[in-house]
């Protein structure tokens, strides 16, 4: 991971780190803190977590937080929310790949959000990123984990990190004023088009609902996650949608 030269990320680095101050939590000051310094130039000896639970798609934000995570000791488990079970053999081959456990969770109800979206014609996203997250926090209760790590690259700075009862949601690319393009580099790939397959559905049956990933993709531009050949990428795939 670079060090931060930008004035902007620079900034959200450093408030990151006071949001740790407001918390005093010794496992962050240890554990959380130097990979902070480490973005601002400052060399560290990074000591081995306890267990850190890390939100894992198989998309490219979240195969980054996992490499980094473990690059920087924070003992790394995947959980991966089995939407379908095409899903589980890649996921299981990355993370076999590098050495990391994965867990796989599901509950039923997440039918009724896609069946409802379906026939009620909404975007599925925002319900569905809720629900996801909501039976992460769940299992890592369970699992008396005490960092949750997810791939978000938006609510940077003192918003990144959330305390959750016990716990800390770290948003880790967003703590560490990450972007696109870092994703790239940490995992060597390109992003792969824009949303699910259960999305793609929804924008063939439903053209006007692209809107709201068009509104999703553009967002992200304007706190520079994305660069403007991504997102031309990204709007193209979601526009390809209603046509393919």
């Amino acid at each position: 991971m670079k060090t931060a030269r930008k004035f902007r990320d620079v900034y959200r680095v450093q408030n990151s780190l006071k949001t740790l101050k407001r918390y005093n939590d010794p496992d962050l000051n240890r554990y959380i803190k130097p990979i902070l310094e480490y973005r601002l130039g400052k060399k560290h000896e990074f000591h081995e977590s306890r267990k850190t639970l890390i939100a894992f798609s198989g998309g490219i934000d979240s195969k980054a937080t996992l490499l980094i995570a473990k690059e920087f000791c924070l003992k790394p488990e995947a959980v991966t929310f089995l939407i379908s079970e095409s899903n589980r053999d890649p996921i299981e081959e990355f993370c076999e790949k590098n050495d990391i456990k994965v867990h796989f969770i599901y509950d039923s109800y997440y039918e009724n959000i896609l069946n409802e979206a379906e026939n009620k014609r909404f975007h599925p996203c925002g319900r569905c990123q809720k629900f996801i997250t909501r039976k992460i926090y769940e299992f890592a209760r369970g699992g008396n984990y005490k960092f949750i790590g997810f791939g978000d690259m938006l609510s940077v700075g003192s918003h990144s990190i959330i305390k959750v009862s016990d716990m800390y949601r770290l948003n880790i690319p967003a703590m560490l004023s990450l972007n696109k393009n870092d994703h790239i580099e940490v995992t060597n790939e390109y992003p792969n088009g824009f949303g699910c397959d259960f999305l793609r559905k929804i924008h063939k049956k439903y053209p006007f609902l692209k809107r709201y990933s068009f509104q999703r993709v553009l967002r992200e531009l304007r706190c520079q996650s994305i660069n403007t050949d991504i997102a031309k990428d990204l709007i193209e795939d979601i526009e390809g949608d209603a046509c393919s």
